[in-house]
């Protein structure tokens, strides 16, 4: 019953695709595509690769206007080195489809794949490409390839006449305008970079809360190590537009490389006082407190970070030790939690959740679960002493007894010779433990003499 059911909804699905793919059709062969579209799914379903190509390029046939499945025809007749086929298929489609640039766009990006060993291909394109330029004349997607396909012939001059003829649009894009100049002129052209420079200024005048045109202008100013420029559109924008969030994260950040701290640390700090899931102004303020020596206030930004976007075991690793240093158990438990989703194999951050559970007394009780799910895990056990140390604790404080002796004797004997002080505190700790039992009195009076000899 189940696979029948999931046929049905295969089914149905297929369906809904082909109403939206062919939807400039007749009824009766709407009816036909659908019908065969979804034959066709349910063949590659079923692992049958021919009959799902015959029941798709019937679906084309009966909607041979459908961008999808003439593409599905043509890409098969490109696999079977059919280029002929293929090349007609593309363009009977845009042919028909003069309406949609999508379609367009398929056809002319075919030829300009064959066009490395076609030149009729790429004079095809550029002649497709040229009357799409006469209807949208400020298109960037048109206007790239196009230009780039001159280029490809060698002709210069009309790339030239393409670049000239956008500038004078009336709205003209700087950074469609940018991509013309990296192509057709050299990096350290005056002359170009000044249009330019104006062309940001004035856009900026006219659309100072446009995001994307923001970021644009001042990656445009900073990439020609002009800082304080490009600091001054952000700010420019951010004034009209303060909710605009990753800009003011941008702008916090170009403040820092402007030498700019306070104004810096103000801007992000200020930005996360809103939304304090921002990495980048988490990652830019544990960069700067680090530099600073302001460990504390790093790390906050480090956890953070970690905890939005992820990171290795051993940052993990490094930021939870620094956070247990300075007895903030549940920080590092946090963010050990979030660390052991990622990385539910490594044995190391395993046992540090369960110390940093054991540690924070919010938590504690979960401690002793934690540390039989990482001793289960590991392939043997464990020759931390710390990690053993406090599985001992963990254990005692819920009354086993045995177990937790068993580990600390372990931790003793763990530790190197040069820990003589954490030996020491486990000796006098596994003593303690005797003499509250009223057992091992000998024993634990011979720890005890140990402990004193090495805390001498």
């Amino acid at each position: 019953m189940k696979r029948r059911g999931a046929k049905v909804c295969v089914m149905h699905r297929a369906m809904s695709v082909v109403m939206i793919l062919s939807g400039m059709v007749s009824a009766q062969d709407s009816a036909v595509a659908r019908r065969e579209f979804a034959r066709a799914v349910l063949a590659g379903w079923r692992g049958d690769t021919v009959a799902k190509a015959m029941h798709e390029e019937a679906a084309r046939v009966a909607d041979p206007q459908s961008l999808w499945l003439t593409d599905r025809s043509a890409r098969r007749a490109l696999e079977a080195g059919d280029i002929k086929t293929a090349s007609t298929l593309y363009r009977t489609l845009a042919e028909g489809r003069p309406d949609s640039l999508q379609i367009q766009f398929l056809y002319i990006d075919f030829l300009r794949s064959q066009s490395k060993e076609d030149d009729f291909a790429l004079k095809l394109a550029v002649e497709s490409l040229e009357k799409l330029v006469s209807l949208h004349p400020a298109r960037a997607d048109v206007l790239e390839r196009l230009l780039r396909s001159y280029e490809q012939q060698g002709q210069r001059a009309k790339s030239e006449a393409l670049y000239q003829q956008y500038l004078k649009q009336p709205a003209a894009d700087p950074a469609v305008a940018a991509m013309f100049a990296r192509i057709l002129r050299d990096h350290d052209d005056a002359e170009s970079q000044e249009h330019l420079d104006r062309m940001y200024r004035r856009r900026m005048e006219e659309s100072p809360d446009d995001a994307v045109l923001a970021r644009a202008a001042s990656e445009h100013f900073r990439k020609s190590k002009r800082i304080p420029e490009a600091i001054g559109l952000l700010q420019q924008h951010v004034k009209a537009s303060p909710s605009s969030l990753d800009m003011r994260v941008r702008l916090g950040i170009l403040q820092f490389a402007d030498q700019q701290s306070a104004e810096g640390e103000a801007t992000l700090q200020a930005v996360l006082a809103i939304d304090p899931n921002l990495y980048l102004a988490h990652q830019s303020l544990a960069k700067f407190y680090m530099q600073q020596g302001k460990l504390e206030i790093a790390r906050t930004h480090r956890s953070e970070m970690l905890k939005l976007g992820g990171g290795d075991a051993e940052e993990f690793r490094e930021v939870a030790e620094e956070y247990l240093k300075v007895a903030d158990a549940r920080s590092a438990r946090i963010l050990l939690e979030k660390a052991c989703f990622e990385y539910p194999a490594d044995m190391d951050l395993l046992y540090l959740r369960a110390v940093a559970t054991h540690l924070d007394a919010a938590e504690s009780q979960k401690a002793p679960a934690l540390f039989d799910e990482a001793q289960k895990l590991s392939k043997e056990p464990t020759k931390n002493p710390v990690y053993l140390r406090y599985a001992a604790e963990s254990y005692w404080g819920v009354k086993q007894k045995e177990k937790a002796e068993t580990l600390l004797r372990a931790a003793i004997k763990a530790y190197p010779a040069t820990a003589k002080k954490e030996s020491a505190a486990a000796m006098r700790q596994l003593a303690g433990w005797w003499q509250e039992q009223n057992k091992n009195v000998d024993a634990a009076r011979a720890l005890v003499q140990r402990a004193e000899l090495l805390e001498k």
